[in-house]
């Protein structure tokens, strides 16, 4: 991997860390050149408030997400759900992770509307059915 690579690399981590901090997950930090000395797996960046995301950063004009996904699939440590975050240059952020991992962070969110939260169907003044 060339240095104009690896620079592009470090980059994207310190973006995407900066992307954690503005949205409120202020202790995100870059792990850096150490998150495979000795053989240690460390995610690219750790976000403390999200204990169980392994975040991969990709910041690539071609990604082969496939490929970036079972790096991340490899490298996360036991019960941590393995996330891919990619970038080009001119686009946002986004996020790839399994199906499942996916519907069950919302399942556990309040973005979800339970049938006991969702608000009553009948027109203001009719009885409840």
């Amino acid at each position: 991997m060339s240095k104009m690579s690896r620079d592009k690399g470090k980059r994207g981590e310190r973006m995407f860390r900066d992307l954690c901090r503005d949205a409120g997950f202020t202790k995100t930090e870059r792990t850096g050149w150490h998150q495979s000395f000795a053989g240690n797996a460390a995610p690219d960046c750790r976000i403390p408030e999200l204990p169980t995301i392994w975040p991969e950063v990709k910041f690539v004009e071609k990604l082969n997400v496939r490929a970036a996904y079972r790096q991340a699939e490899t490298a996360a440590a036991i019960g941590m759900v393995p996330t891919v975050f990619h970038k080009t240059s001119r686009d946002a952020w986004l996020v790839t992770l399994a199906a499942e991992d996916f519907l069950r962070i919302c399942g556990r969110s309040d973005l979800v509307e339970r049938p006991d939260d969702a608000p009553n169907s009948n027109p203001p003044g009719a009885p409840d059915r």
